[in-house]
């Protein structure tokens, strides 16, 4: 059964009680950005690029991400100085409502969830795929310390939304666990990610789904556990092929249309802040943690799922195979059809033509060149974050 309004707003005031207090200054969350050995100026030399008009140069670029860990790009294109390099004027914004703005315009490109864009377009929204960000895993069924077992779940108060039971996610999970699928055995609730992690610390939740930094925030405070993986498709056990689409780098048409050289420089800055993740992960988990306001130990963990124990899961490259996987694993969980977020019209939803001219390598060459020797998959996180400090020259933290 679901959980009553009056319990939720208990549950949401709880929320806002704790999010008011962790406003307080916490010097657990201080972060050590450091001086690396990265010219963004050089970096952005190698590169093949037009001229910029004036109306270019004096153009504000409007960029939106959600607070989810999987569009830490957006981030790093700022903090490691690619978009001022590039001669971008980027303002970049943290909010739900991404899709809404870019579908007015308000908003030029954003980091969004694949299911919400697709929809999107389908419904008219002048916007398009112009690059994938991450490609699968990186969510999480978190549970309290006093689930001790899957079964415990039962009759718990969950915030894995209302809509859990045609998704693709809980199915696999509910299976996975041996768990009854049907929301009427839990008590559910709808809430944000940030919201959910400071119910489960009031005592007002038993479990919630999200990505990072959550996951690990509530393992890294001890407050509750990783139970239960979602990988958005059907990856293979070396975590080399079968994956689909989670998050995409989204563009307006008209911003397009209007401004081809801009766009063109906003798709290699997306591109060269993912390169900046794998050859510097120390300081791009230290600018996670100070763009979302987390200890730098969850940004540094963050980064490590992302980029090794999970597989390359942050990528700039795409084709329509990960498309075709992600919309296949709604089938296979036998997902109304109604619920399924098919592509009504795949040349009008993505297009490969930013990234094939704006002169960026292939992904998979980049990791296999610059990537796989220091940080191969399998690697501990011990092992990681040792190499990563030795990159990045930290020898206090």
């Amino acid at each position: 059964m679901y959980m009553t309004k009056r319990i939720i707003a208990m549950v949401l005031v709880l929320a806002m009680g704790i999010t008011f207090l962790a406003g307080c200054t916490d010097s657990s969350k201080e972060t050590v950005i450091q001086e690396v050995d990265y010219d963004p100026v050089a970096e952005v030399a190698k590169y093949k690029l037009g001229e910029l008009t004036e109306a270019d140069k004096n153009f504000v670029v409007q960029m939106g991400y959600r607070d989810c860990d999987h569009m830490v790009p957006s981030i790093i294109g700022e903090k490691a100085g690619i978009y001022k390099a590039l001669g971008l004027n980027v303002v970049v914004t943290k909010t739900g409502k991404i899709m809404e703005a870019m579908s007015s315009g308000e908003m030029h490109v954003g980091y969004q969830g694949i299911e919400g864009a697709i929809k999107s377009v389908n419904q008219g929204a002048p916007l398009f795929m112009a690059a994938a960000n991450h490609i699968g895993g990186s969510r999480y069924l978190v549970v309290s310390n006093d689930i001790k077992e899957p079964k415990d779940l039962i009759g718990k108060t969950l915030a894995i939304g209302s809509g859990a039971e045609v998704k693709p996610e809980w199915r696999k999970w509910s299976e996975e666990l041996d768990i009854p699928m049907e929301l009427k055995n839990y008590e559910v609730v709808d809430m944000g990610d940030k919201d959910k992690l400071f119910a489960l610390k009031a005592g007002q939740l038993d479990g919630f789904s999200c990505c990072d930094p959550y996951a690990s925030q509530a393992e890294f405070e001890g407050i509750g556990k990783i139970m239960a993986t979602g990988w958005g498709a059907h990856i293979s056990d070396d975590l080399e092929t079968g994956w689909g689409m989670c998050c995409i780098y989204c563009m307006n048409n008209d911003f397009l249309e209007e401004h081809p050289e801009l766009a063109k420089r906003l798709v290699l800055a997306h591109a060269l802040a993912i390169k900046y993740l794998y050859e510097h992960p120390y300081n791009a988990g230290m600018m996670f943690a100070e763009g979302f306001g987390v200890q730098p130990e969850v940004g540094l963990k963050t980064v490590y799922m992302k980029t090794v124990a999970e597989g390359r899961t942050i990528t700039w490259q795409f084709s329509q195979e990960n498309l075709d996987n992600y919309i296949q694993y709604y089938y296979d969980f036998d997902i109304p059809e109604e619920e399924i977020p098919n592509i009504d019209d795949i040349e009008k939803f993505m297009s490969t033509n930013l990234l094939e001219t704006c002169g960026i390598e292939d992904f998979n060459t980049f990791i296999e060149e610059k990537i796989n020797k220091e940080f191969p998959i399998g690697l501990s996180y011990e092992e990681w974050i040792t190499k990563a400090k030795t990159i990045d020259g930290i020898t206090e933290q």
